[in-house]
């Protein structure tokens, strides 16, 4: 009777050593941005060692306002709207990338954190 009880405990310990680590660094879906956005999201971006840090406040319904600063003290404003697109995170600021829309893949990293790519250039951080 001893040994009808190890193999489901061993199982579960594995089962949740094994869980946070196939959590992390998932590519986010529609659903997953749509859920993690729907009420709003207030987002700190950038930090240590990525050369720019700020806040970014996405309303629910798709405004997003804030502001960065970088290492060398120049602050960039942000200001315009987002959506959700499929699997991507579309925002268009209107003092960014020449106003025009970016399309952004986010990569869940830790279960606050976000890695920002667009295609396969990572262009930033996210947390929240």
């Amino acid at each position: 009777m001893r040994n009808a009880f190890a193999v489901p405990f061993v199982v579960l310990i594995f089962s949740t050593m094994t869980a946070p680590v196939e959590a992390a660094d998932k590519a986010l879906k529609e659903a997953d941005l749509k859920a993690l956005l729907a009420s709003g999201k207030t987002l700190q971006l950038g930090g240590k060692g990525m050369g720019y840090s700020g806040t970014l406040d996405l309303s629910a319904d798709g405004a997003g306002t804030g502001s960065a600063k970088t290492d060398d003290g120049t602050v960039i404003n942000i200001s315009g709207s987002w959506k959700i697109k499929g699997d991507k995170f579309c925002r268009t600021w209107k003092d960014l990338d020449g106003g025009k829309e970016v399309c952004e893949t986010w990569r869940l990293t830790s279960p606050n954190h976000v890695d920002v790519f667009r295609g396969k250039e990572k262009i930033g951080a996210n947390s929240w």
